[in-house]
């Protein structure tokens, strides 16, 4: 009786430390799970992912893991790690070996495809079938792998790689539950490299977006200004808001039959939208400028270009062509812009008035007018911004813009004066784009006045040569 009572409390006491060793196991399995679902919903980079799966496999669940991807056929080893106890190399060696990928993994068809391949017991012969070379089993049999289970990483219904794992140095063996839980596991992995993947995807889209966003950027900005014999030119461009290298506002300087046009605009909308605008509108204007060789057919044909866009696009802009011959008079042409203000050393007035803005009104009609700018004499055209540019004062407003420009002997000194004073009275804080140009006879002409030219106080300093 005793000795049954001994056989029976021998039994319980066997089975008792199976079920605790299978219930070790199984709680080691589940926390591998949950490990790699934590590292699935991390969201970082496939290399990440990799180096984190690898991690939690190696040394757990197996002395060596290895992950391959699988694209049109091909397959190229992600990722290998070893538990330590490998010979010297052997992690480097098997990361260089040519991944032995079953036939039915690659085709990635049907649930054929899914079926993973399990090796329980691996002698000789089983690693003479997977070397590729004598030199390749030769360090198979170095690892002497006890046993080793591959299976397919399917995602949204395509196999996209392979997982295998195996065991040498530790003398463990895999059984069949072993293989139907890397099976299990294959999905979960698999999930994470899918997401970390489409991760990588959307991360080299964004890079690809903003490659184009900043070769875009690169082909909006002003260009360098150009030598125009007979006058000194200088502009400034500053965009608002941290970031930002193209806004709204714009300038252009460029050839044209006879002399050379500059162009000073501001466009609706701000980002993408306002670079978007300017695009068109810098060169349907120098396009059509090019061909006319006449303001008023260029700002007629921009006019046309923005309202054919249905989006209520708006350009203000202020056209100028400069002649060769330093007798003409400057030509004026001025759409919705603050009007281009004639600075002689004290005295400052507007040079021609408004006409309508661009993209507005399908019948719009623009004045062409001439002006008389001597040496010692300078054009400043600056776009809203300046005007509009807010401070403790409130409004920087046109009668401080007079102000500042005032006594401004060339164009560089009339920039320089507006940006100082705009910095002083914003501290700094400039929050709309912000364009402008000056420019003065390079040296005095000595021409007399031309026929009909208003500079007395009482009348404007341009003539009207026509409307369009």
């Amino acid at each position: 009786m005793t000795a049954v009572v001994a056989m029976l409390i021998g039994a319980i006491a066997i089975a008792m430390a199976v079920l605790f060793v299978r219930e070790r196991k199984a709680r080691r399995r589940f926390r591998m799970l949950a490990d790699v679902a934590v590292v699935s919903d991390s969201g970082g980079s496939l290399e990440h992912t990799f180096e984190s799966i690898c991690d939690i496999l190696v040394p757990d669940l197996a002395d060596f893991c290895m992950i391959d991807l699988i694209s049109e056929g091909e397959v190229t080893r992600a990722a290998v790690r070893v538990a330590p106890g490998a010979e010297e190399g052997i992690g480097r060696q098997l990361a260089e070996r040519r991944p032995s990928t079953p036939e039915h993994m690659l085709a990635g068809n049907g649930s054929a495809a899914l079926k993973p391949r399990f090796f329980e017991r691996m002698p000789d012969s089983v690693l003479r079938e997977l070397a590729d070379d004598p030199e390749d089993l030769e360090l198979m049999r170095r690892i002497a792998p006890r046993s080793a289970i591959t299976v397919a990483l399917n995602a949204r219904g395509k196999v996209t790689g392979t997982l295998t794992v195996g065991v040498a140095w530790s003398k463990r063996r895999y059984h069949r539950d072993d293989a139907n839980f890397a099976w299990i596991l294959s999905g979960r992995v698999a999930l994470a490299l899918d997401n970390a993947g489409l991760f990588d995807d959307l991360e080299r889209a964004e890079r690809e977006r903003t490659e184009i966003a900043e070769t875009l950027q690169r082909g909006l900005l002003p260009p360098p200004l150009p030598n125009i014999p007979g006058w000194s030119v200088a502009a400034m461009y500053r965009p608002a808001g941290a970031q930002n290298e193209v806004g709204g506002d714009f300038y252009d300087v460029y050839r044209v039959p006879g002399g050379w046009m500059l162009a000073i605009g501001d466009v609706t909308g701000r980002g993408a939208q306002a670079a978007s605008i300017t695009a068109v509108a810098r060169y349907t204007l120098r396009t059509a400028a090019l061909l006319s060789n006449d303001p008023l057919v260029a700002l007629a044909t921009l006019n046309r270009a923005l309202l054919a866009r249905g989006d209520e696009s708006l350009c203000s802009l202020v056209a100028v062509v400069l002649s060769e011959d330093p007798l003409e008079p400057v030509r004026l042409a001025v759409a919705g812009h603050p009007p281009p203000l004639l600075v002689d050393g004290e005295r400052v007035t507007e040079a021609a008035e408004a006409d309508p803005v661009l993209g507005a009104f399908p019948d719009a009609r623009w004045t062409l007018v001439r002006s008389e700018v001597r040496f010692g004499q300078q054009l400043v055209i600056a776009t809203d911004g300046v005007s509009e540019a807010q401070g403790a004062e409130g409004r920087f407003g046109e009668e401080r813009v007079g102000e500042v420009l005032r006594g401004a002997t060339n164009p560089a000194l009339a920039l320089e004066r507006l940006e100082a004073a705009l910095h002083g009275f914003t501290e700094g804080e400039i929050d709309d784009d912000i364009a402008i140009l000056a420019m003065a006879r390079a040296r005095d002409e000595a021409e007399p006045a031309a026929p009909g030219a208003a500079t007395s106080a009482e009348a404007p300093p341009y003539e009207v040569l026509g409307k369009r």
